[in-house]
């Protein structure tokens, strides 16, 4: 009895700790969908992507989160504009303080956890011009085998950089392989 009393203890002591440690989740199952490569591809140009599901503890704001991190290669003909694409398949942390931000081209999160939803948003990291950081909205289609890609840029980013535009088209298509 006295060991039933102690694990029943221990047991509602540990959930009421968990309870109240504060850790902020921000987990979503529908995330891993957008998953694995996607290709673009316009006369000369090809840009590839592949898309990797991690879950992060950020321990500066104790926060538990589903990302969907990718690696790029940008290429015009056979000559490779930009790539992170020997990356792809690195061991990702589960400390996101301790990840290698030079390997990461991107950075995304579904707009709110539901299955309908077909809006991811983050950041993309221009290496090419200076690893500057890119605002990126990406719009899914129902079938989710192709993905608007749209990137923001401001001009004044380069102001202290002497980065010029983007090294990625502004939007393009992205086809499910």
């Amino acid at each position: 009895m006295k060991v039933f009393i102690f694990f029943s203890f221990l047991f509602f002591g540990l959930n009421a700790y968990a309870q109240n440690s504060g850790t902020r989740y921000d987990t979503c199952q529908y995330l891993g969908q957008y998953a694995g490569q996607w290709i673009y591809k316009n006369g000369s140009d090809t840009i590839r992507m592949t898309f990797r599901i991690n879950r992060d503890y950020n321990p500066s704001f104790n926060s538990l989160s589903d990302n969907l991190y990718g690696w790029i290669e940008y290429k015009r003909g056979n000559t490779i504009i930009e790539s992170t694409y020997p990356y792809k398949n690195m061991a990702l942390p589960f400390n996101s303080s301790t990840q290698q931000a030079d390997n990461i081209s991107v950075q995304l999160r579904l707009y709110t956890c539901e299955p309908t939803n077909l809006v991811l948003r983050g950041g993309i990291t221009d290496f090419h011009q200076s690893k500057e950081i890119h605002q990126v909205t990406a719009t899914v289609n129902s079938t989710k085998t192709q993905m608007t890609w749209k990137q923001e840029f401001s001009e004044w980013h380069g102001a202290f950089t002497g980065a010029v535009g983007m090294t990625l088209p502004r939007e393009f298509v992205l086809v499910k392989q």
